[in-house]
């Protein structure tokens, strides 16, 4: 039980800092998004379909994510 709940820490901590790091590598120091000038200035119908396939996407990681999680606790 303690090798699980440190494994659960760990994973936690390398989660959070990824997190940040993201969220610091895609703003700039004043808050705002870094979006290239293309996707500032072109709310186009594209646009969305990309943002929302790279949401999809991301999600779908995460999926995968818990589900070896889950398949690991089990097996410990």
């Amino acid at each position: 039980m303690a090798r699980t709940l440190g494994w659960g820490m760990i994973g936690a901590a390398v989660t959070m800092l990824v997190r940040s790091a993201a969220r610091r590598a895609m703003h700039d120091s004043a808050g705002t998004p870094r979006l290239p000038r293309a996707a500032r200035t072109a709310h186009t119908f594209g646009t969305m379909l990309g943002l929302a396939a790279a949401a999809g996407a991301a999600m779908a990681l995460g999926d995968v994510l818990q589900e070896q999680r889950r398949h690991v606790a089990e097996i410990a």
